[in-house]
């Protein structure tokens, strides 16, 4: 009786052993996979042909407005971003980072993202589109939609954010900081919806219009993100819209897989 007793013990004893070796390794593991998805995601492994499309997309609307006589130019927040272009584009977007140079809008090759500025798209305190504004969003909202959700890209594209901005000036009357602020927000995001009314009315042909009602976004900024030139505001390019383009993470699959693939060995453990 006492011999099984200690067999039982030492039985015990050895599944308790194996049961912490085996939470070890999924530790291990799970480390392992932590640190390979922060490496991809600092890599960009698994972008590239989705930052290859967005360029391109910027690159297509950018002519396709010039063809319009409309002054759009390629323009990234960030030159030094890990992205290959050649030397002629390099030279491009130098070139069009010289302020002084009145433009229609502005391409991010980069993030897709364009800012409409000097157009004066709206009056002071006002959420109505102008005349000009109206004629040039006829114009470059089709061509835009049409580079973004037209082609390959489309696959990739999670949201299309229309984000309304407005200028510092204050409203008339006795209302606190924060209260000017909250006025400014509700302008800047009627602006935003205004412009995205637009939109939805210039796609009623596209084969993407459907798609609009989960695509859309609309934002309001209010006088958050001035536009500052030499240290001042300018008030005309502060009163502006935005779109900017929400991706899909691809990377998160790759991880995803990863875990998938190495699961079933681990409940074997």
């Amino acid at each position: 009786m006492g011999a099984k007793v200690r067999r039982k013990k030492q039985d015990f004893h050895g599944n308790i052993f194996w049961v912490t070796m085996s939470d070890l390794f999924i530790g291990m593991f799970m480390i392992f996979a932590t640190l390979f998805f922060a490496f991809c995601t600092n890599t960009g492994q698994g972008s590239a042909e989705v930052a290859q499309m967005t360029r391109e997309a910027a690159e297509h609307v950018v002519e396709k407005m010039q063809e319009q006589h409309i002054n759009a130019v390629l323009k990234a927040e960030d030159t030094d971003q890990k992205v290959n272009i050649n030397k002629d584009q390099v030279q491009q977007i130098e070139e069009n980072l010289d302020v002084e140079k009145k433009v229609d809008v502005e391409i991010d090759p980069f993030t897709g993202m364009a800012k409409i500025s000097d157009l004066e798209l709206f009056k002071l305190n006002s959420a109505e589109l102008t005349p000009k504004g109206r004629q040039f969003l006829a114009k470059f909202l089709p061509v835009y939609l049409d580079s973004v959700l037209g082609g390959h890209l489309k696959k990739y594209v999670m949201y299309v954010v229309i984000q309304g901005h407005t200028d510092s000036h204050l409203f008339r009357g006795s209302y606190t900081p924060q209260e000017q602020y909250m006025k400014n927000m509700e302008l800047s995001m009627n602006r935003a919806y205004n412009v995205a009314l637009l939109a939805f009315d210039l796609s009623k042909n596209k084969s993407y219009y459907k798609d609009l009602t989960h695509i859309i976004r609309v934002e309001g900024a209010s006088f958050s993100k001035p536009i500052l030139v030499n240290g001042k505001e300018d008030y005309n390019k502060s009163r502006r819209v935005e779109l900017r383009l929400v991706l899909k993470e691809q990377r998160v699959d790759i991880l995803q897989q990863f875990l998938r693939g190495a699961g079933s060995h681990y409940e074997k453990l």
